[in-house]
């Protein structure tokens, strides 16, 4: 039996000492990126039955069974995936998943799965993970473009590109906003004019001017211009009432002529809400009538980019548009726990995962994103330094329970001498 005992030690000191290089693993990884922490399960081994046990017989009760055992091995390495602390980094390029799934990636060959969302764009313009060149996979028709919309990204391919520098053609102007006050000192006769820079269907610019003249009481016409060319506005007639509101139109509409190489465009010059002061007024005082904001911009490059929570990357270019680039594909897995490691803060799936299930952040069970942060490891060391000291602990009693069976041996030895 003191053989017995010492193959028995044995397997105590062999899994503890893997339990000892697990959380030394964990140890390691407590500063990586979206590492999860593992945990050491055992599981006694094979029993040999010495009396297998009886049933109550006569006026005897039953005997037990009695069993000796042969060590301990290891009953499984779990990953625990709980979540990580997501903290903000200001990167524009990084992003964290709040929740479950995980960052699909894909060498040409096969797909990888991570936690880890430190980004970067490489010499061609795919989204990747700089530490592998392995390119960021996306989900949907995000970012093909349509009719109005340009598109950056290849039907059908699923890397996501970001063309830092592409650009973006610019919105003809339909709508210009006015604000402020036609003076009711003004003579008939006399005018107020302002100008705003407008935007036709090629992303030019040109300067507008509009003129506001009294025609009687309470009375003005519009005229405008674009580059010296009178323009056409339908009914230019403005009226206020006796208390400097405006009675109508709410808006005019301007028929855009003289831009060479365009098509027809139509502007629509909203003058405010009739009865209220939002827009143009007519009190007494100063005339302050601008022509304050309009809804075009002239073509744009891509200077820089933003995540939202449903993991879509949208493109901020330099005339103002924000245009989405792509949705960064989110996998799911009946049985994360399933998953195999391979280094490099990836994952990919084994029979006992389960295929991914790939599709859009915040939907079928899958976490959000959050842009400009990374998820932590969620490694704890407290929980870690406790298994530290019992996986130590237990190698040390398995270590004492092998040099007790060997001085057992020894003194048998010695009786034989």
């Amino acid at each position: 039996m003191a053989l017995t005992a010492l193959f028995t030690g044995a397997t105590g000191l062999q899994t503890f000492s893997m339990a000892l290089d697990v959380v030394g693993n964990n140890l390691a990884n407590l500063n990586t990126t979206g590492y999860k922490t593992q945990r050491t399960s055992f599981r006694d081994l094979v029993y040999q039955t010495l009396n297998p046990g009886s049933a109550p017989s006569g006026g005897l009760g039953g005997a037990n069974p009695a069993q000796v055992g042969f060590g301990v091995g290891v009953g499984s390495i779990d990953s625990l995936f709980r979540q990580g602390t997501i903290t903000p980094t200001g990167r524009s390029l990084d992003a964290a998943i709040q929740g479950s799934g995980f960052f699909v990636l894909n060498n040409g060959t096969s797909q990888v799965f991570t936690r880890n969302g430190s980004f970067a764009v490489d010499a061609q313009g795919f989204l990747v993970d700089p530490n592998t060149g392995y390119r960021v996979q996306r989900t949907g028709t995000v970012g093909e473009g349509s009719a109005t919309t340009p598109g950056f990204q290849v039907p059908g391919v699923t890397n996501i590109k970001v063309p830092f520098g592409a650009g973006a053609a610019g919105i003809p102007t339909s709508t210009v906003q006015f604000q402020g006050n036609l003076s009711a000192d003004l003579p008939v006769g006399q005018s107020v004019t302002t100008a705003i820079q407008v935007y036709d269907s090629q992303s030019n610019p040109h300067s507008l001017n509009l003129t506001f003249t009294t025609t009687a009481v309470n009375t003005f016409d519009v005229s405008a211009t674009i580059n010296g060319v009178t323009q056409t506005i339908a009914s230019p007639t403005v009226t206020f009432d006796t208390s400097g509101l405006l009675v109508g139109p709410a808006s005019l509409a301007m028929t855009v002529s003289g831009l060479t190489g365009t098509g027809a465009q139509t502007i629509n010059l909203n003058l405010g809400t009739p009865g209220q002061a939002t827009g143009l007024t007519q009190f007494g005082g100063a005339s302050t009538a601008t022509a304050v904001t309009q809804d075009g911009s002239g073509f744009g490059t891509l200077v820089d980019v933003s995540i939202d929570q449903a993991g879509d990357i949208v493109g901020q270019f330099s005339n103002g548009r924000t245009i989405p680039l792509a949705q960064l594909a989110i996998a799911g897995f009946n049985n994360e726990g399933g998953l195999l490691r391979t280094g490099s803060n990836y994952f990919v799936t084994s029979p006992a995962s389960g295929e991914a299930i790939i599709g859009p952040a915040g939907a079928g069970g899958r976490g959000t994103v959050q842009g400009s942060a990374l998820e932590g490891s969620n490694v704890d060391i407290a929980t870690e330094f406790a298994q530290l000291i019992i996986a130590q602990r237990g190698f040390q009693v398995n270590a004492q329970t092998v040099t007790a069976a060997n001085e057992t041996l020894q003194q048998l030895a010695n009786i034989i001498r």
